[in-house]
């Protein structure tokens, strides 16, 4: 062995023995001392260094935070993340001090380079406090850490909790908004819309390519299928004058809701464009509009919105024959060429009862089953398919509306009646239009033939008790 190789273990093991004789002897004690001395709400801003990765940035934005990742651009960060790292930061605290570590090659305690560098950022404008994370001391559990010219003692798990990458730190939802509630939803294919619904009055309805009523449920599991969305990663750096490497400069779906969100119900507005797909994370390539962050969605999002938009929202269109609720409703009509039948709800001397009128005549107590075995038939029943635009001239034009009673403050009230009119053709065939609707329903022979024979029943007068 060569006399400078020998001289160079010596020394090492030398300086490895003092630290270890240091530690176990003349380590300064001073117990759950905070390393930065600053509460939460004292730091404006967080720098996270490790080896071979680009610097994370956290930092307050309004009543928020950001975060950034090297030179990446600013995307806003999960709020619960955000608050447990600036916990972490304000919480770390050392057990002890090495007294002379300043006079010691910092190699020796694993600090050139750091496993993990941590900057904090005083709101008071002041200079940036710097800690960096060393190697496992020889008493089992603890770490080196650096402040400034100081070797610290301090858990040799503390610093996993501030080991944070962008991605941790990320607010991963595609719609990042507080207590949303979508309103309207607008999918679009080569800048022209091509569905659109809608929430009116509590009610969703279609508006493109035809007015139709939306299914409440399909209708609102769909457009909070974007609004629920998350990120499934985000999109690599693209390579140096790749032209459109994402293909979002001519989207090929875009997907704009309007919306209310927070406490206020503010009125918002987010659009989201999708490009070409993704092979690492699996997905599509997506961004809001005016948001420079490019991120991945699953396929399967994609997939749902861009089948809606060609299926003309077909999954998300009601077809049931009424919207009405039975135990709400207060009056019955009926309109065939026959003349008019109207039923009507009224307290009677042993409770609710329901009456009928027919082409003029006394109105007559009916039975109160039959009526709502009615009522529960037209409210249940949904058509076969979606017909043309109008009903056809040639058939039997009947009308059905029903009136409901609402709560109105401390009085009932009774609704506009919502109505449909029908038309039955020679050899059965029934089409019916609900008002607002632009397209017609198709009713099957057999679900009409059930109605027919409910409706003969409730006009039937009932027996004398």
């Amino acid at each position: 062995m060569r006399k400078t190789t020998l001289l160079a273990l010596l020394a090492a093991a030398a300086v490895g023995g003092w630290i270890a004789l240091f530690e176990r002897e003349d380590g300064a004690r001073d117990e759950g001392h905070p390393v930065f001395g600053l509460d939460e709400g004292e730091i404006r801003a967080v720098e996270i260094e490790r080896p071979g990765k680009p610097t994370v940035r956290l930092a307050r934005d309004g009543e928020g935070f950001v975060v950034t990742e090297g030179d990446g651009p600013e995307s806003a960060a999960d709020s619960g993340e955000a608050d447990l790292l600036l916990q972490n930061v304000a919480s770390l605290r050392f057990e002890r001090e090495i007294e002379g570590a300043a006079d010691t090659d910092p190699a020796g305690f694993g600090l050139d380079p750091p496993e993990l560098a941590v900057r904090v950022f005083p709101e008071s404008g002041d200079d940036p406090l710097a800690a960096r994370f060393g190697d496992e001391t020889p008493a089992a559990g603890n770490r080196y850490l650096q402040l400034g010219e100081r070797v610290l003692v301090t858990s040799a798990f503390v610093g996993d909790n501030l080991d944070r990458g962008a991605w941790d730190l990320r607010d991963k939802r595609v719609v990042r908004l507080d207590m949303p509630a979508v309103r309207r939803l607008r999918i679009s294919s080569g800048g022209e819309t091509a569905v659109e619904i809608v929430r009116e009055a509590g009610v969703w309805n279609i508006l493109r390519p035809y007015r139709f009523a939306a299914d409440p449920y399909e209708a609102s599991q769909f457009a909070s299928r974007l609004l629920d969305a998350e990120m499934a990663g985000v999109a690599p750096e693209p390579d140096e004058g790749e032209e459109d490497p994402f293909g979002l400069a001519s989207p090929r779906l875009s997907a704009e809701l309007d919306l209310v969100a927070g406490p206020q119900e503010e009125a918002v507005s987010r659009t989201v464009h999708f490009g070409r797909e993704s092979r690492t994370p699996p997905g599509v390539f997506a961004r809001l509009e005016a948001d420079p962050l490019v991120f991945v969605v699953r396929k399967p999002l994609f997939d749902a919105l861009r089948d809606a938009a060609e299926t003309d929202l077909a999954s998300v269109r009601s077809l049931d024959l009424f919207r009405f609720a039975a135990f709400r409703t207060v009056g019955l009509r009926f309109t065939t060429p026959d003349g008019e039948t109207a039923f009507h709800r009224r307290e009677g001397e042993e409770g609710r009862e329901w009456t009928v009128e027919s082409g003029g005549a006394t109105p007559v107590v009916v039975d109160t089953v039959a009526v709502e075995d009615l009522l529960y038939e037209l409210n249940s029943t949904a058509a076969e398919n979606v017909g043309e635009a109008s009903l056809p001239g040639d058939g039997a034009a009947w009308t059905i509306a029903v009136t409901e009673d609402i709560e109105a403050g401390d009085e009932a009230r009774e609704t506009e009646p919502e109505t449909i009119h029908l038309a039955i053709s020679v050899d059965g065939e029934v089409r019916a239009l609900r008002a607002g609707d632009e397209r017609t329903l198709v009713l099957g022979t057999e679900a009409w033939g059930e109605i027919s024979e409910l409706l003969a029943a409730a006009r039937v007068p009932a027996e004398a008790p």
